[in-house]
């Protein structure tokens, strides 16, 4: 009766996806839903491809898993990947959907799979990853992820002890996980950009997990990533087996230096959270086996999906869209940090409300008080454009960062703020949240529709 059921699961998740992609609509969870609903066990009952490898942590996890499947797939494998984000249990489902012929034999030679991390322990012990990239773990959504010490015990309870793991050595949460599973580290050398003493509002490791003394850094990055000691027992961070040695913007490459050989890549993106993400890849891939002068030529045309980053030009203004996750104040403060770092005189549009949260249910909105809205009090950020229906909230932190008044623009309407904004600007950093990213796409395209038609040949008219 098992099998049976099963069999069934899988012929009905496949003609749901048939039928919605027919209707045009994207498809990445419901032949799951289906699937899970008529097969609670599915997962553990479909055949797993030869190699699976998977992605979690709190930020980066859709960006470092397109980049480990893109490499694949342009090794000449193929790879089944739930590249859009749809890292719950539905989703998961419905790429080993994907993954296998109506007869549930595999039929592919990889299934990179990005997984949520809370949602783990129902994925990761059905479906028995061979690799694990942890990109790290920070405080999320208090009302989904509560803190970073329980998203730790999920995975340090439920991702098999099997599993090889590629963890970050700079994350001093996450590179904790699982002590008795193989592993290999990535991390970043020390930058100059680097400090001793945390910056940010957040520190959620800054207390040896030994003996509770406050721990000292030999550099700190950005929260609680660097390179840290105890000075009272030998309580420190791990040393990397992947070590990005240097960096040059100029050129945009990157050195990564392992087993003492160093290789030069393309820069795929030069936020520095992505060059994490990045390392990431090329660490698994090393692992995994791919000729690493292959990766090198497969990074050259990876690019960072749409829905995380984009570039486009209107008139003379610049328009990078980047995703800025709400209801994570770490996401967030990475993003302005970016932004602040980047030269040139700018506007930054935010409208990072989650859409589902203000539709469905009742944001919470104590998390802004914990992002780094001090980074956007700086002289070239001569506008900031709040909108949507939050943007008196973000007004109130921003006036608590100090930021003057006569710099911030507030309209509940994404649209609307767009006719009101300057637009003899050089610069516009468009940040909005996951939930938004479709909004956030039909407010650009009114960006290069009305300042296209206020310049001509360069020059405002």
């Amino acid at each position: 009766m098992g099998i049976l059921r099963y069999f069934i699961a899988l012929w009905a998740s496949k003609a749901v996806f048939v039928l919605l992609r027919l209707l045009k609509r994207n498809a990445t969870m419901y032949p799951g839903f289906i699937a899970l609903k008529i097969c609670p066990d599915y997962l553990a009952r479909t055949k797993k491809s030869p190699n699976v490898l998977c992605v979690t942590g709190t930020n980066g996890k859709t960006t470092t898993t397109n980049m480990v499947a893109d490499i694949l797939s342009q090794s000449g494998m193929r790879v089944v990947s739930n590249r859009y984000g749809s890292n719950i249990n539905t989703g998961v489902a419905t790429a080993l959907t994907h993954s296998v012929n109506i007869f549930g034999k595999p039929k592919i030679d990889a299934l990179v799979l990005e997984v949520d991390e809370r949602f783990s322990r129902l994925i990761m012990p059905f479906i028995k990853p061979d690799y694990l990239i942890v990109t790290n773990l920070f405080r999320d959504s208090i009302k989904r992820n509560a803190h970073p010490e329980y998203i730790f015990s999920i995975l340090d309870t439920y991702v098999p002890k099997e599993t090889k793991l590629v963890l970050n050595a700079d994350c001093l949460q996450s590179s904790q996980l699982l002590k008795d599973n193989k592993r290999v580290y990535f991390g970043i050398d020390k930058l100059d950009t680097d400090v001793t003493e945390c910056v940010n509002l957040i520190n959620d490791f800054s207390i040896c997990p030994v003996c509770d003394e406050k721990l000292k850094f030999n550099y700190l990055r950005y929260h609680h990533i660097g390179n840290a000691y105890c000075p009272k027992c030998d309580f420190k961070s791990f040393d990397a087996d992947y070590r990005l040695t240097s960096i040059d913007y100029e050129n945009k490459t990157i050195t990564v230096s392992h087993n003492g050989k160093e290789d030069v890549y393309p820069m795929v993106n030069r936020a520095l959270y992505n060059i994490y993400n990045e390392l990431a890849a090329i660490s698994l891939m090393s692992e995994f086996g791919v000729d690493l002068n292959k990766v090198k030529e497969y990074m050259a045309k990876i690019s960072v999906t749409q829905t995380r980053y984009n570039e486009a030009k209107a008139g003379k203004t610049e328009i990078i869209r980047t995703m800025a996750k709400g209801q994570n104040s770490v996401a967030c403060s990475r993003s302005f940090d970016f932004v602040s770092h980047e030269k040139g005189d700018k506007t930054v549009f935010i409208m990072i409300d989650d859409l589902f949260e203000r539709r469905d249910s009742s944001e919470f909105v104590g998390w802004i008080y914990d992002v780094d809205f001090e980074f956007l009090n700086i002289p070239d950020v001569k506008q900031i454009v709040l909108a949507g229906p939050r943007c008196y909230d973000y007004k109130l932190r921003c006036l608590i960062a100090g930021i003057p008044e006569d710099r911030i623009l507030c309209e509940q309407d994404e649209f609307k703020a767009v006719d009101i904004m300057d637009k003899d600007i050089d610069l516009l950093y468009l940040l909005h949240d996951t939930s938004t990213y479709d909004l956030a796409c039909e407010v650009e395209a009114k960006i290069k529709s009305v300042f296209s038609k206020a310049y001509k040949g360069g020059e405002q008219v």
